[in-house]
């Protein structure tokens, strides 16, 4: 095991409860293939050289995207995740990303199909919500047996000013999921997170209520602010925050210090995990984004 990676589980959870720590930890949603290779100079991406890239820019978390069969059959397959070397090999805060029913409709059903069915056919929604649950409830306590840290569930439910759906209907056709995926998760001792892009402050109180502890993606774009996402600082973990730009831009000592102020005045770095607000890709600097993870713990220490 990293003596780099030691405390990164114990890190991210005391991050989640606002427990006091030396550090904030680091974490991406996504890591591409395409930039470990680059990064490496490798021709492969299996385990070691992700867990390589890991260490090599502090991450504490590793986060793990199944895969989807055709959405008739309403199965994911997690065998190529290697569950067992995260989780037992490292120390690493590992989650895995399931579609939430929304993403899943979108994904499968095609936007303006499943939109259409939303608001024309609330009873045949409501059966494919139900369909989603079952399998991320039972996908959940197969991931539960191996030790996996957390779940996240991925809905984009928001376009850049607001919801794709009137926030009642939300509310009634997919938020008792939620709560009942939520539930599960934490009755098998994980950490449940949710993760939508977009503007969703329409609905935060209902995210929050319905027992999740961390939300990942604040993007300023869509007027997803720290500043906006201060109130409940203490109710749920803050993840994400940084963007292309703010990579982009990072060499500007000012733009840095604004930027880490901004995390400073809203979260005073707790309860707060560093980390972009889409995951690392090919065209990504990760340079920049690792000298802006060592700033901010500079800032954080003094």
């Amino acid at each position: 095991m990293d003596k780099k990676q030691v405390n990164s589980r114990n890190l991210v959870l005391d991050t989640i409860y606002r427990q006091t720590t030396n550090k904030v930890p680091r974490g991406e949603l996504v890591l591409d293939d395409d930039i470990i290779k680059n990064n490496l100079q490798s021709k492969t991406v299996g385990f070691d050289e992700r867990y390589e890239f890991i260490n090599k820019f502090g991450l504490d978390i590793i986060s793990l995207s199944p895969k989807y069969s055709k959405v008739e059959d309403f199965s994911i397959d997690c065998t190529e995740l290697d569950l067992n070397k995260w989780t037992k090999n490292t120390s690493l805060f590992t989650f895995v990303l399931l579609d939430g029913a929304f993403e899943f409709g979108l994904r499968s059903i095609g936007f303006a199909e499943f939109l259409s069915m939303i608001m024309n056919d609330p009873e045949e929604t409501k059966e494919f919500i139900s369909k989603v649950e079952k399998l991320n409830i039972e996908t959940a306590a197969k991931l539960a047996d191996y030790g996996v840290d957390g779940i996240i569930i991925a809905d984009d439910i928001a376009f850049r000013n607001g919801l794709m759906l009137h926030p009642e209907s939300f509310r009634e056709l997919f938020l008792p999921s939620l709560e009942n995926q939520v539930k599960a998760i934490s009755e098998r001792q994980m950490i449940p997170f949710f993760h939508s892009d977009g503007n969703y402050l329409a609905v935060i109180d209902d995210i929050i209520n319905s027992g999740f502890k961390g939300i990942h993606c604040i993007d300023k774009k869509c007027d997803v602010t720290l500043r906006a996402l201060k109130p409940y600082a203490d109710k749920i973990c803050l993840w994400g925050h940084l963007d292309v730009d703010d990579l982009n831009l990072s060499d500007d000592p000012i733009v840095m210090n604004r930027l880490i102020k901004d995390i400073s005045d809203n979260t005073e770095f707790n309860g707060f995990i560093l980390g972009t607000n889409s995951g690392l890709f090919t065209g990504m600097d990760v340079n920049k984004l690792n000298n802006m993870y060592k700033n901010v713990d500079i800032i954080n220490m003094k």
